[in-house]
């Protein structure tokens, strides 16, 4: 409807009384503007939302942007919005996403704790320490090597 306002508005005779007395005021034109170029903004999220190679942490960065646009978003899009079902996964699906898998928190690591994936190393080795003829230091060593490898998710 705005858009088709402005799209409008230049071929309107401003002229006629009549029809002057119904337009809004110049004022009033310039927050319009304000508002369609905001609308245009979250009308271009919401078509990105629905491409088929979007990401949670696209989405966080997406929403983000809406928010630091316009505060009162953040009651409807920030992480802790109420219609958000897990805070703790969604955030923990991002710091995942960004790589920063270490800085997990406890609660975030047992939201994603289902979507852990054991590297291939470690797995075949979970419970060997008894079993392996090497020394004590050798079996300390691989012990820390495999507790260096940052969990996958």
């Amino acid at each position: 409807m705005l858009n088709r306002f402005f799209e409008l508005l230049p071929v309107l005779d401003t002229d006629d009384d009549e029809l002057a007395e119904l337009l809004p005021s110049p004022a009033a034109k310039r927050r319009l503007k304000d508002l369609l170029g905001e609308l245009k903004d979250v009308e271009s999220v919401s078509k990105a939302l629905q491409g088929s190679d979007v990401s949670l942490l696209d989405v966080r960065v997406w929403f983000d942007a809406l928010i630091a646009k316009m505060e009162s978003y953040s009651n409807y899009l920030a992480p802790t919005a109420e219609i958000v079902h897990s805070p703790d996964f969604e955030s923990g699906c991002v710091q995942v996403l960004k790589g920063q898998g270490q800085r997990l928190t406890r609660s975030e690591k047992s939201a994603l704790e289902a979507f852990r994936v054991i590297p291939a190393a470690q797995a075949a080795h979970v419970g060997d320490d008894a079993e392996t003829g090497g020394s004590f230091v050798e079996r300390l060593q691989k012990r820390r090597r495999l507790e260096q490898h940052q969990p996958a998710y």
